[in-house]
């Protein structure tokens, strides 16, 4: 298979119509070789083409050997990319890893990466979590390469084709998030209706009793296959999360697409709905179970699914749609407009889910909460993206132009530490009344012109990136305005061929300042913008059909403090310094690996403690084997997190933690008609850990051992 050198790619109509007439490509092309090869007439000289199955796309990256990962990613600005041409560190998990583990949300498929961590419960009603060390939540998550189109609570991955990310602070490539997030891009790519129809129905069971079916139907239409629709819609329903503890899910997305000679328009829309009934786990502080103030002791945990709210419910609800267009005014020229936006509404038990304990038996002061919230993000971007020659020099040029609007509000009516229980053995707790939203409390206005300049050298052996975002932030409840310009330069080199490739960059993150408060001394006064700005350098390696990337990093990140004087100002500093490996592909013919391996180091340096909720050593290492039974295919991935601060004082540790997954598949047919049966298992021996940190002190519990089986059947 070529690999894949070009950016910007396009959906091709003359390729997808020759697809869909030739469902034997891949014979012919492998006979016409042969045929070429044995003839001493005449020497080949037919390009080599890539071939791909009813599963691949012609507008993304193909899938590398293994089909766990592919063989390259869209960075926003700067288009669709291969892994060994992108100048950061960067992977794209595609829709068959999230088969292989019968993933049901984001979270399932990011389990496979070592630079997350996750900041809340396994199947909480919120995904929250750690990208290099720096926070994030499901709603700065990108759809198609632009924010505030995702879910504000869980994203559901049963409507996206590949999970993109981006690791470390990149403002250039998409803008900031809603939530303002500098950890990196994480870029969920929607599903097209491909050359062959598609007609799958999915059914999945779970630990305890959860049941979900999923239909998964696309069709290209006309004589041209010019027309393309895709339709995902998901219901589930069953006991998930703490001990008797009751969810629904519900997806419904709807993606079109249309092909014409110069130009291609699509649509997606969407609608996401989960609920909880009956409770939630917990996430616990230990700073009160000793005598000295400040002082905890880590208990044991408890069951991952020990149920501390039970009689409370909770629903969020949430609805998107993104539009884009792009036009084809020359053979190098090309413009485009994409518009959307996204409403989310929360209520019931949405997140305050914590407690503290306060004896050494377990005893623990409980609190609950009531919560209505609701968001809406606006987004739109257009721009022109250009190839030309200057001299001996190539260039891919992209200006655009972008706004997002955000707006939230949350209510809340709570027990706040009121009642009496135990993390071993919990209460049912009263559940307070509902609260009536009023209004929004927080509104972003973001607006931003960037431009990228990716130009070539040396026969492409040398690829230099140089760009940057003007990006003014508005606050329009505090009169805040301020804006900033944030450069990025970045290189690859490739001194031996295309099998190994050096790079490095400069990249920033940005997020809003802040009006000081009344309590301060400099009250009134607008702060500037938050710059993040990251150093990296890296090489990424190809070995047989093995991809690796080595990176090496070093982050800084203001925050604000109060000084001597009772000033606030940016003189606090997050500083990371970090080490990864990354790797997907074959190590065999029978055997994948997917993974890597991730240490960083993280200090506070106005306080010369290490930030809590970042651990020094994570892996994750998963292994498939191809087994001599025909279809049969086994593995497991072996998850690793070493030892991490608690809180911020730096008083309470987490020990470190492992666990082993497993899962098989198996393909057969049943009178004609494709099955593919999955299982997996989750903490296969079914230990007891806390997995990490909910903000400052409070942590949680490991999910117990978890299966899931699922069968995928092919109309």
């Amino acid at each position: 298979m070529q690999a894949i050198h070009h950016r910007a790619l396009r959906l091709n109509a003359i390729v997808l119509a020759l697809l869909a007439a030739s469902t034997g490509a891949t014979v012919h092309a492998q006979s016409a070789a042969a045929a070429a090869a044995a003839s001493d007439a005449q020497p080949a000289t037919l390009p080599q083409v890539d071939v791909r199955d009813k599963y691949e796309r012609e507008d993304l990256p193909n899938l590398a050997p293994g089909r766990k990962a592919a063989k390259g990613a869209r960075l926003g600005i700067l288009g669709a990319t291969s892994i060994l041409e992108a100048p950061l560190h960067v992977n794209a998990y595609t829709r068959e890893l999230a088969e292989d583990w019968s993933a049901l949300t984001l979270q399932d498929v990011l389990e496979n990466d070592s630079a997350v961590v996750f900041t809340t419960n396994k199947n909480h009603l919120l995904q929250n979590f750690n990208l290099r060390g720096l926070d994030m939540g499901a709603m700065d998550i990108a759809t198609n390469g632009l924010y505030g189109i995702a879910p504000a609570n869980s994203v559901p991955i049963e409507m996206f084709e590949r999970v993109e990310v981006l690791r470390g602070p990149n403002v250039l490539l998409s803008g900031m998030p809603p939530n303002n997030s500098v950890a990196g891009t994480v870029n969920m790519v929607t599903k097209r209706a491909l050359a062959k129809p598609i007609a799958d129905l999915t059914v999945t069971y779970g630990s305890h009793s959860y049941g979900q079916v999923h239909a998964d139907l696309g069709k290209r239409f006309g004589e041209e296959q010019r027309l393309g629709l895709r339709f995902n819609g998901v219901y589930g329903k069953g006991e998930m999360g703490a001990q008797d503890e009751k969810q629904q899910r519900r997806v419904g997305a709807l993606g079109l697409d249309y092909l014409g000679d110069r130009a291609r328009f699509s649509l997606d829309v969407y609608s996401s709905v989960n609920k909880i009934e009956n409770g939630s786990p917990g996430m616990f502080s230990f700073t009160g179970t000793t005598a000295i103030p400040g002082v905890g002791v880590l208990l044991d945990p408890p069951s991952g699914d020990t149920n501390m709210f039970r009689g409370t419910h909770g629903k969020y609800d949430n609805s998107g749609l993104l539009a884009r267009a792009e036009f084809d005014f020359t053979k190098d020229w090309q413009g485009y407009l994409a518009v959307g936006g996204s409403e989310a509404d929360g209520l019931g038990l949405l997140f305050g889910t914590r407690a503290i304990v306060t004896g050494l038996d377990g005893t623990t002061r409980g609190a609950i909460y009531h919560v209505h919230t609701k968001s809406e993000r606006r987004t739109a971007e257009a721009g022109v993206i250009g190839k030309f020659d200057t001299g001996g020099v190539k260039h891919r040029l992209q200006l655009s132009a972008g706004v997002l609007k955000h707006k939230e509000g949350t209510v809340n009516t709570a027990c706040n530490y009121c009642y009496t229980t135990n993390i071993y053995n919990p209460v049912t707790p009263t559940f307070p009344a509902e609260p009536v939203w009023t209004a929004y409390t927080t509104q972003n206005d973001f607006r931003s012109l960037a431009v990228a300049d990716t130009m070539s050298f040396a026969g492409e052996k040398v690829l230099l990136t140089v760009g940057g975002r003007h990006q003014t932030v508005k606050m329009p409840l505090s009169s805040y305005s301020e804006s900033r310009f944030s450069p990025m330069v970045a290189a690859v080199v490739r001194p031996w061929g295309d099998g190994i490739s050096l790079f490095g960059n400069y990249t920033e993150g940005l997020e809003p300042g802040q009006v000081v408060g009344s309590t301060y001394a400099n009250a009134g006064e607008a702060l500037a913008p938050k710059v993040t700005k990251q150093f990296e350098l890296g090489v990424k390696l190809q070995t047989g059909e093995l991809t690796h990337t080595f990176s090496a990093y070093q982050i800084k990140r203001p925050s604000f403090v109060t000084d001597s004087s009772n000033y606030l100002v940016a003189d606090g500093e997050q500083r990371l310094r970090g080490l990864e490996w990354s790797v997907f592909g074959k190590l065999t013919q029978d055997l994948s690996l997917l993974g890597g391996v991730t240490h960083i180091k993280s200090e506070q340096r106005n306080t010369g403690k290490d930030t809590y909720g970042v651990p020094e050593w994570r892996a994750r290492i998963g292994l498939d084997w191809q087994t001599p039974v025909q279809a049969l295919t086994v593995g497991g991935r072996l998850i690793y997190t070493g030892k991490q601060w608690a809180d911020s004082s730096n008083t309470l540790r987490v020990p470190s933690w492992h666990r082993v997954d497993l899962m098989a598949s198996y393909a057969t047919k049943f009178g004609g008609t494709p099955v593919r049966f999955n299982a997996s298992v989750e903490n296969v021996a079914d230990k007891k850990y806390w997995i990490g940190t909910f903000g400052d002190g409070f942590v949680m519990p490991g999910a117990p051992r978890t299966f899931k089986v699922s069968a995928i059947v092919s109309f």
